[in-house]
């Protein structure tokens, strides 16, 4: 991102669409069209935005559905609805109730994510935090502090799906894990803990290893330091 690019703001209001281009402030509130990249300084939408190229920007709020044909580069990522990137999405800060869905990988500093999410590839965060509230899945999972629980309120709101609120991988690793409801080949750590509802073919562990009486760790190993 380019600071001594000349930067104008935009404001959509109803159904429009654009060009795309370089932006200072984007506000939206409707649904707009970009049929090519949009590099801007700030998004606001309330509505529908989709982005036919990339989207290069440094704070994302939204309420609403964003939908990327290419990668998505931004500083930090707060508010309501559902993300989707075609081709990769780095998010430093993410703070979201909702959706995420990523073909390619998924990096981020922080994570949180009450919702579902999707990834084609790696999600891989510093700190990582979802509360499940539906069926989630990615092919690997890495970071430092990693936790995966199922949402409390979505199992209050759907009680008779609560069984669906789980998360899938072939591949989790980090330095501190707590797992919920999760279905994994691998898992591996320094701490690890396997709370409920968890089935893991493979655990293993440097320093701890707790597993819950109604998850299955069929091959619990325990590394060397």
């Amino acid at each position: 991102m380019n600071p001594a690019i000349l930067r104008n703001d935009l404001k959509i209001l109803g159904t429009s669409s654009s060009a795309g281009g370089t932006f200072k402030d984007v506000k939206v509130t409707g649904e707009c069209t970009f049929t090519g990249d949009v590099d801007c300084l700030k998004l606001n939408q309330t509505g529908e935005v989709r982005v036919k190229g990339n989207l290069v920007v440094q704070q994302i709020k939204m309420t609403g559905e964003c939908e990327v044909k290419g990668r998505v580069d931004a500083a930090s990522l707060r508010g309501q609805g559902q993300l989707t990137a075609g081709g990769g999405l780095r998010i430093e800060d993410v703070k979201l109730t909702g959706g995420i869905k990523v073909t390619g990988d998924c990096e981020a500093e922080q994570l949180q994510l009450t919702g579902v999410i999707e990834v084609s590839g790696l999600l891989n965060a510093e700190k990582l935090d979802l509360a499940l509230f539906g069926p989630c899945r990615a092919d690997t999972v890495g970071g430092g502090s990693i936790s995966i629980k199922r949402s409390r309120t979505g199992a209050l709101l759907k009680p008779g799906q609560a069984k669906n609120m789980s998360f899938a991988a072939r591949l989790i690793e980090g330095d501190q894990i707590e797992l919920q409801h999760t279905q994994a080949q691998t898992v591996r750590g320094g701490s690890v803990i396997i709370g409920p509802g968890c089935g893991i073919d493979t655990v293993e562990y440097r320093d701890l290893l707790e597993i819950h009486k109604s998850s299955t760790v069929r091959n619990p190993v325990q590394l060397q330091r």
